[in-house]
């Protein structure tokens, strides 16, 4: 009978948990998709330039849906690097809007300071 009620309390407090937890907004959610598809060629800071990709944070949706489906550039845009190695990412479809939100936000941020190697070898 304890045993009962110890699991019926603690499947309460999970589900009041669960109920109390809010969704990730499209920011947060954005977030996540340029951590897991962006970040390799593009800087962790999409305010600052990658190691294969420009700085993209405040970048349009409509470059966006370009870019990531199909590998163009809307009408009259100039691109910042004049490389071709990004490829298609068409599974992304249903989330440039949350990509975007992310972009948008991040481009409101301020700058953090730029550090290159030397300087944090000097730091030890």
């Amino acid at each position: 009978m304890k045993a009962g009620m110890v699991l019926c309390g603690l499947a309460a407090v999970v589900l009041v948990a669960a109920c109390n937890s809010k969704p990730p907004d499209p920011v947060e959610k954005g977030r996540m998709v340029y951590i897991t598809n962006c970040v390799v060629c593009h800087n962790p800071n999409p305010n600052l330039p990658g190691s294969q990709g420009p700085a993209i944070a405040g970048s349009s949706q409509v470059l966006l849906e370009a870019r990531l489906l199909h590998l163009t550039y809307p009408p009259g845009y100039t691109p910042k690097w004049k490389t071709h190695a990004m490829r298609a990412f068409p599974q992304l479809k249903n989330q440039i809007g949350d990509l975007y939100a992310f972009l948008v936000a991040a481009k409101q941020q301020p700058d953090p300071p730029q550090s290159t190697p030397k300087d944090s070898l000097s730091q030890h």
